[in-house]
């Protein structure tokens, strides 16, 4: 069986799970998704196991810091998601919604200013997990970066979250690929952690209502200006309207 055999809307299915298709090949690659590009020793090992049983026996990382093992038969991914589920792992990551979140490691690092992992496992669990079901004109990147060295760098995500002293320097609209644009930080320095997640889930609904679809955030900003979007960013309108927002 090759790559041509398999029906193009089965490959379009399952790549909205997370296996994409090995170029020539009847064989997936899953992309098992870590959170923030962390992982338990426990975790290591029964993946490790995965990949010897279903995949090639190897494990690669993407740049977004999930895991993908390439090499997975057709026939043998229901088996290996039956797998995944039975040690709490999952594939993901794909399509036109809110992806796994990036950090860099800012809570270990002697320069940073933030706990990076603590605020990406609750970025994870609000708007990766949280939003899973709510389909965004296209895909919405998130990173965290301890301090101003960059090392993950937000200004190149939909919205980046930078440690600065004294609180959280906001980044929206950055992108990277084919094009690519340098994301703009807001005008205030946001001090208040409940804050800065409340701007992360106000500019995800300001993309879900005004985005078109096709167009990633910095398209969107851009259209908009950005003065315009960062003004609905530090009021209070999209979450008073989220329901009616997530109904679109």
């Amino acid at each position: 069986m090759s790559e041509q055999t398999i029906d193009n809307n089965e490959i379009k299915r399952l790549k909205g799970e997370g296996f994409l298709v090995n170029k020539g090949t009847d064989q997936f690659s899953a992309r098992v998704i870590t959170g923030n590009g962390k992982l338990t020793a426990d975790q290591l090992e029964k993946l490790a196991a995965a990949t010897r049983e279903f995949g090639s026996g190897e494990v690669v990382f993407t740049t977004r810091l999930t895991m993908e093992i390439p090499g997975i038969p057709y026939e043998k991914i229901d088996a290996f998601k039956n797998y995944l589920e039975s040690i709490d792992m999952e594939t993901g990551g794909t399509g036109p919604r809110v992806r796994p979140i990036v950090a860099c490691k800012g809570t270990t690092c002697q320069h940073g200013l933030l706990d990076s992992y603590a605020i990406s496992e609750e970025l994870h669990q609000r708007f990766y997990k949280g939003y899973h079901s709510v389909t965004l004109p296209h895909k919405f990147k998130i990173a965290v970066g301890g301090c101003p060295n960059n090392c993950v760098k937000p200004n190149l995500n939909d919205v980046g979250i930078m440690g600065w002293r004294g609180g959280y320097k906001i980044f929206i609209g950055g992108r990277w690929g084919k094009s690519h644009a340098i994301g703009q930080p807001l005008s205030q320095i946001i001090t208040d952690k409940e804050e800065m997640f409340r701007i992360v889930e106000k500019a995800i609904l300001l993309f879900k209502e005004q985005g078109k679809t096709g167009e990633r955030f910095s398209d969107t900003i851009q259209r908009l200006g950005f003065e315009n979007v960062e003004a609905q960013l530090l009021k209070d309108d999209l979450l008073q309207r989220k329901e009616e927002i997530l109904r679109q």
